[in-house]
Parts: C-alpha cells; structure tokens; sequence
C-alpha cells in the first residue's frame, strides 16, 4: 500500500522466507520507504517476518493473544507449507494496536485507510479500504480459491461470517485483494460475495453445491469439517 511519495504498508507478508525475502527486495529496489507492517489478524501466515522486515513495527486491530511460540508450532506443522520444501519465515514480534487517526481510520503517512474490523475466520479479523482508490485489501475473506473458513470455535461462526460480508460489501470496492488467491476487479468482487454466501447458506442448509473451490483437497477437507460441525454430532455426509 504504497503513498505518491513513497512511503508504504506491507500488509500480510507472504509465507516462506525466499517469498519475504523477495518482497522486502522489491520494495527497496522500488525506493519506497515502509513506515510498518499491518496483520490482517492473528493466524499464523499472516504474522511473518524477514531480516528485510524485522525492523518494522507490526499493527493489527489488537495485540493477539496467541503466543508465538504457538504460532512456530502451527506454522512447523502445516502439511501445505511442508510439502513445498520451502524454509518458512520467523515469526514476527507481536502486533501492537494501530495508530488511529479516528476510530476506523489508520493515523499514518499514506493514503486514507478505513480499517474494518469483524470476527469471521478469526477473533479479531480486520480488512483495509482505500476509498479513494475503491481497493479493499480481505485478508482471508472473498477467495477465488478458498471457501468461506469458519472461526469454528466462535458461538456463532456462520452468522459471524455473514455478518463480515456485509461490512466488506459497505466498502462498495472496485477491486478486492484477497490474502490467498487472485484480485478480483469489476463484477467480480459481488460475484465472491454472492458465491460466499451461496456457500454458506447451502453448509446451513446440508444442501451439496458444486463450489469448484473445493476441488483443492485441503479445501475439500476444510469443507467437510465445517459441515460436520454446522449440521452438529451425527450428521451424515
């Protein structure tokens, strides 16, 4: 998230050490002055770190709560990150809340940013609009090649989410940039809204929707977990 005279925002940091690697060398090559790195919430392939990043003070909508020591062990067990034969990067130092120029709006040196902060997928989750620009950067929300994942632990995770989805669609942005996946531009940013919404009200319902998302294995696996625990002990399917 880059100022016209540039100064930036690193948000989110990729996840192995060559991909962090990678982006602290092309914002120097750029010129651009980062001022801090933003975490769109506290899981733990958003919160990396890389000797190119590491002086950098880490913001989110909160200090975590997880330790990272919590975070390492989740990140040495992810079977994705393994499989890739990839060296992952450190975690990072924890966030501290962010400057606030009002309650919503992020007190920094750039661009106007309106800071959206909800509890789908993770307590808390926030996302980031330039208004100026119509950009809403998701976090892991409006995927082209995730389903909506559930903060399963929360009381109430599909009403959280749809609640999430409202907020993100109040931002009336142009262009979405989700934290994996692809940007979406135009009428593809309604289109993920509605197949997200799609997708949950079928998981409510127990109905089978084709969402070729699931066509990854390990989504397919998140899926099926997430129906086992909507539909509640014994469903079938």
């Amino acid at each position: 998230m880059v100022a016209d005279h540039g100064t930036c925002l690193v948000v989110d940091p990729a996840v192995t050490a060559r991909e962090v690697d990678a982006l602290a060398a092309a914002i120097r090559d750029r010129g651009w002055t980062p001022v801090a790195v933003w975490s769109t919430h506290a899981h733990w392939d958003h919160v990396l770190d890389g000797p190119g990043l590491a002086h950098l003070p880490r913001w989110a909508a909160a200090a975590p709560a997880t330790a990272r020591e919590t975070l390492a062990a989740e990140r040495d067990t992810d079977p994705e990150l393994a499989a890739s034969g990839e060296r992952p990067a450190p975690i990072a130092a924890a966030a501290t809340p962010f400057p606030r120029r009002t309650a919503t709006v992020l007190d920094w040196a750039g661009p106007t940013v309106h800071v959206l902060t909800h509890t789908a997928h993770a307590r808390p989750h926030t996302a980031l609009v330039l208004p100026e620009a119509g950009v809403l950067l998701a976090g892991d929300m409006l995927s082209d090649v995730e389903v909506p994942l559930l903060d399963l632990a929360a009381a109430d995770p599909v009403g959280d989410y749809l609640a999430a989805l409202t907020l993100l669609e109040s931002a009336d942005a142009r262009t979405v940039v989700p934290g994996h996946g692809h940007v979406g531009r135009g009428a593809e940013v309604g289109r993920r809204l509605d197949a997200d919404r799609a997708y949950l009200a079928a998981l409510i319902s127990g109905t089978d929707l084709a969402d070729p998302r699931c066509a990854l294995p390990w989504v397919a696996a998140a899926h099926a977990a997430q129906r086992a625990a909507v539909r509640g002990p014994g469903a079938e399917g």
